[in-house]
């Protein structure tokens, strides 16, 4: 069982929401340590395999070296769309880098993920994502959801379409 971030003795990871939003196709924001205490912030392609979310790299960067040097990482995953229409979850955990065959292999399933066998294997494509050689891990020790979306508010705006959406 994963608590929430406010202690709390539910799963949320055990979730209905939760269960969508690290099985959806999304983009999940990781944040990282740099050696200076700042926060390193980017967008990655995950894939969750029911324990960990799993996302690739490449050991060159700033991301792979901020988590060998210290493996405290949070990551976000948004599903918000405009008004009230605002869903998402936080983990909070610890990441790893995995390296060699298992990688690469990992790294392959999740990029087809997010695009097709065959523009995978579009030569430019190839190259570029031919650069992610490691594995990052992220196993959660806590996790926070949120889900306006089914709330009387939110289904006010989403009925009248009184809202402006994300571009």
């Amino acid at each position: 069982m994963v608590p929430g971030s406010r202690g709390e003795k539910r799963d949320v990871l055990g979730g209905e929401l939760a269960r969508e939003l690290l099985g959806g196709r999304l983009i999940a924001n990781l944040a990282t340590i740099d050696d200076g205490g700042g926060v390193h912030l980017v967008g990655m392609w995950f894939l969750w395999d029911g324990e960990a979310l799993l996302l690739p790299t490449s050991h060159t960067t700033r991301k792979a070296k901020n988590i060998a040097r210290d493996p405290r990482a949070t990551i976000m995953i948004d599903d918000s769309r405009g008004g009230f229409d605002l869903r998402g979850i936080t983990l909070v955990g610890r990441a790893e880098l995995l390296d060699g065959d298992e990688a690469l292999a990992t790294n392959r399933r999740i990029h087809l993920k997010y695009v097709t066998e065959r523009g995978r294997d579009l030569e430019p494509v190839d190259r570029y994502l031919a650069t992610d050689d490691v594995t990052v891990r992220f196993v959660p020790e806590r996790v926070s959801a949120w889900n306006l979306r089914d709330t009387e508010h939110g289904q006010a705006l989403l009925a009248e379409e009184e809202f402006h959406p994300l571009d």
